[in-house]
């Protein structure tokens, strides 16, 4: 929160600031889901300290009264990562476009060139007519791209200004980092503690204790069944509630994974495209290809880094998805 402070006080004297990963979710108990959870947090607390004080209580009384603060709690991590998703989804998209920007501005630089060296071999009768229009019709959809391009890399600005609650331009934003996504047992074992599941497991808790309040001395038998049907259905309401959470989380877990691989693979393209451009680099030097061709492999590897980029986003982004199905957090190892 302290770092937090302090980026919203240099906010205020400048209109452009640097803002890391690790300071753009410390934006998330400003968040107002957030904010209304964990103020129904501290109202159930504040209600079960009166009701453990009331020695007029029941034990259904204090039941309910821990079984609020228990969703409560649940509720408030659930959203926590819900914002935290949001704010990851609203960074990376920011670093997404201001990448695509720049790889647009490559682009139509290349296509200017393209368009005069076509201007020249027309004059000289090297091309045709028809060509040199396609060359001016590529450039004019280079200017287009970065047109909308800088279009979207405000929007994207904006959107993650108005998440994290300052006013400004953000000048750098650094990369986000690895998420460290558990394995599938690991996640099973967390939807324990998931709110849908909670809110069940409270009702099967409920339903045990109506039960154990019947006896056969006192309560007509017709009672006594209903309440064993009661807690019959409560019981089969948890099962599904819990097969349709590991469901989803397996669905979720799987994405990822395939998410990962798509990473990867997007990371091998990068590199090649690295290495063809520095041959390009030691072509040219030595006289070999053109400054065109130089040009066209520099675009293609700042193509390439962009791929890599957003496939890597791609894949934290599919994290955070997956942190919001199993209402847990996600750990990340942060850039340096």
């Amino acid at each position: 929160m302290i770092r937090w402070l302090l980026v919203l006080v240099l906010t205020l004297g400048s209109t452009t600031f640097a803002l890391t990963y690790s300071e753009a979710l410390e934006a998330v108990g400003q968040r107002p889901p957030v904010q209304s959870a964990r103020a129904e947090l501290v109202d159930a607390q504040d209600q079960l300290q009166r009701v453990q004080s009331d020695p007029e209580a029941v034990r259904l009384d204090r039941l309910q009264a821990q079984q609020r603060v228990e969703l409560a709690r649940a509720e408030l991590r659930l959203e926590r990562v819900r914002a935290a998703a949001e704010i990851t989804r609203a960074y990376t998209q920011l670093l997404d476009a201001e990448a695509a920007y720049n790889v647009a501005l490559l682009a139509r630089d290349l296509a200017e060139r393209n368009a005069k060296i076509a201007r020249l071999r027309y004059a000289k009768g090297g091309i045709s007519l028809q060509t040199l229009r396609d060359a001016e019709l590529q450039l004019d959809d280079a200017k287009n791209t970065v047109r909308k391009s800088a279009e979207g890399r405000s929007l994207a600005r904006t959107q993650l200004a108005s998440l994290i609650g300052v006013s400004g331009r953000f000048e750098h934003l650094e990369p986000p980092g690895e998420p460290i996504v558990p394995s599938l047992n690991t996640i099973y074992l967390s939807l324990d503690e998931h709110p849908d599941r909670l809110r069940l497991q409270h009702a099967v808790e409920l339903a045990e204790n109506a039960l154990a309040l019947l006896d056969p001395s006192y309560a007509p038998r017709a009672q006594i069944e209903k309440a064993e049907l009661q807690l019959s259905k409560a019981r089969d309401g948890l099962d599904e509630v819990v097969r349709g959470l590991q469901l989803q989380a397996k669905q979720r877990w799987q994405n990822t994974a395939k998410m990962l691989r798509a990473r990867d693979l997007a990371r091998a393209r990068m590199n090649k495209a690295k290495h063809d451009y520095k041959i390009a680099q030691e072509r040219y030097a030595a006289g070999l290809i053109s400054e065109i061709a130089l040009l066209q492999a520099k675009l293609m590897r700042e193509q390439a880094i962009l791929d890599a980029q957003m496939a890597e986003h791609a894949y934290l982004n599919a994290a955070w998805d997956l942190a919001i199905a199993i209402a847990q957090p996600l750990e990340v190892n942060h850039a340096p």
